[in-house]
């Protein structure tokens, strides 16, 4: 490739991969501002929800992976896995939700280095294959109950549909979730405004 008369000459080669490069650095551009973009949409209206709730500790909303922690323990009912698995201590669903979705992840991958062994790397890659695919359902269903119980907190018992139809949709549709929070975050918890730490939840009409 030539480029006037500067003598000035890029290979082929050189342009292809300067092309690669660019588009590379592209796409986790447009990855970045897509996560900085839903972590911001997240977190304004979290913080509405929790200091409208009494929290102490709002700001958490604006702390990658503390807006998890946040999410979980707003809600004032029992947390609940499938009904596998309840508990009203509502931190164990956020370590659950943590364990699932980042933490064995992590650690399979980290397993799956020894691949490189005859053999021995064989069975071990086969093994984290099998497990890899179970686990990202069962974070996926953590992620969904997450959604659900916070945006179940402002409405009524008939309206639960709802809140579980937006809770699963926003695993597959960007930015569901955050405009939900949006939408959601000026209503009254169930619990009522600034009654976290005393929350007392009213009878429903059937």
């Amino acid at each position: 490739m030539n480029y006037g008369n500067t003598g000035f000459q890029i290979s082929d080669d050189l342009a292809i991969l300067s092309f690669f490069l660019t588009l590379f650095v592209a796409i986790w551009a447009f990855v970045l501002i897509f996560l900085i973009t839903n972590h911001l949409m997240l977190a304004v209206p979290l913080y509405k929800m929790a200091y409208k709730a009494g929290y102490d500790y709002p700001f958490l909303a604006f702390i990658p992976f503390a807006n998890y922690y946040l999410i979980h323990i707003l809600p004032a009912k029992e947390y609940s896995f499938l009904g596998m698995a309840k508990t009203f201590d509502r931190k164990k669903g956020f370590i659950f939700y943590i364990c699932v979705t980042y933490v064995a992840p992590f650690v399979i991958g980290l397993v799956g280095f020894a691949s490189v062994i005859p053999i021995i790397g064989y069975l071990l890659s086969l093994v984290t294959t099998l497990l890899s695919y179970p686990l990202g359902i069962v974070s996926m269903i953590a992620r969904a109950i997450m959604m659900i119980d916070l945006l179940g907190m402002y409405m009524k018992k008939y309206n639960r549909g709802t809140a579980i139809a937006l809770g699963i949709g926003s695993l597959f549709v960007p930015f569901m979730f955050p405009i939900s929070c949006m939408v959601l975050c000026n209503r009254e918890p169930d619990y009522g405004f600034g009654n976290y730490y005393v929350p007392i939840i009213p009878e429903e009409e059937e």
